[in-house]
Order: C-alpha cells, then sequence, then structure tokens
C-alpha cells in the first residue's frame, strides 16, 4: 500500500507489511521513524495523530490547545468542552485549569 501524507508532508502513515502500520514524523529536531499497535487503517491513523501532537508538543517551548491530553485531536476541539480548543486555535491553553502540567 502506499503511504499516507498529512500535515504538509511531516506525517507520513505507512503499511510495513501487511497489518504493520508505522509513522514517520518530521519535527525541528529531526525524524521519528515509530511503530504503531493498531492493525487497520483508521485506528491507525487517530494513534498516528496522536503520536504526531505528542512530537510537535515537545518540539514547542509555549503549551497549546493541542498538547492537552483532553484535546481530541481528529476534532480539534477540547473533550471537556472548553472553548479553548475550538475558537482561538489554543494559544490560551497556558492558563487552562484543566491542562496538564508542563515544565517550560
Amino acid at each position: 500500500m502506499a503511504s499516507l501524507r498529512y500535515h504538509a508532508g511531516r506525517m507520513v502513515l505507512y503499511e510495513e507489511e501487511p497489518f504493520v502500520w508505522r509513522v514517520k514524523i518530521k519535527t525541528k529536531e529531526g525524524k521519528l521513524n515509530l511503530p504503531l499497535k493498531s492493525k487497520e487503517l483508521e485506528p491507525a491513523l487517530i494513534e498516528a495523530e496522536y503520536l504526531y501532537a505528542d512530537a510537535r508538543c515537545m518540539s514547542r517551548d509555549h503549551p497549546l490547545c493541542i498538547d492537552c491530553i483532553h484535546h481530541l485531536v481528529i476534532k480539534a476541539e477540547c473533550g471537556l468542552g472548553m472553548p479553548e480548543g475550538k475558537a482561538s486555535g489554543g494559544v490560551w491553553a497556558k492558563d487552562c485549569a484543566y491542562f496538564w502540567e508542563k515544565k517550560i
């Protein structure tokens, strides 16, 4: 199967062999090539999106809503219903009481 490219090519999802998915993630610090636990395409894509969000979080010097454990990547919204993840792009996540602690 061909590779699937997301986020302007910064995340590439591909099937290494039947039912073995991997994701390549490009960050400012370098490239990651990670195995996925999911065996089917849709769960593999969701798992890859969360790994991509984690990699982006670790490469930034300030938190955004997407860094939060309550942020739903596929829906691009806060899982707790806070407006922060929807309208502002998450720039005020550092002030959110539900945001997980991140030392900067």
